[in-house]
């Protein structure tokens, strides 16, 4: 009994530590992409053409983030399943290695630490559509 008791504690520390699941897409775009991204003076259906050339909205956003190229930098990968270094949404919401040019997004308004963790544990989990 006193094992079992240990393992559950155990468990229980484990769970509220980080041990929880990875983000979802629908947490992402519910969380991060529509309240901080996809509004009519940026990466909506409406001003897609002027924003990057990036729609963000829901029903939209997936298809336009994994497995696509920035316009901005051509030779980077927006979001590579499975590898959070590899995808440039990462760098341009943590303000890193962007290019000449390139800013941080959103501009002025930086990302909660919670709201960039959401996006990292998606695309580490394999950047799946849910």
């Amino acid at each position: 009994m006193k094992k079992l008791r240990w393992a559950t504690g155990l468990f229980l520390v484990t769970a509220a530590c980080g041990g929880s699941e990875p983000a979802t897409f629908t947490e992402v775009q519910d969380q991060v992409l529509t309240p901080a991204c996809a509004f009519s003076s940026c990466h909506s259906t409406a001003n897609a053409n002027n924003a990057g050339m990036l729609d963000l909205t829901a029903g939209v956003a997936f298809a336009e983030l994994v497995g696509v190229n920035a316009v901005e930098a051509p030779d980077r990968v927006l979001v590579v399943a499975g590898d959070v270094a590899g995808s440039y949404l990462v760098d341009k919401i943590e303000d890193t290695n962007l290019p000449a040019g390139a800013r941080e997004m959103p501009p002025g308004q930086p990302l909660s630490a919670e709201r960039i963790e959401l996006v990292r544990s998606w695309i580490e989990a394999g950047a799946a559509n849910d």
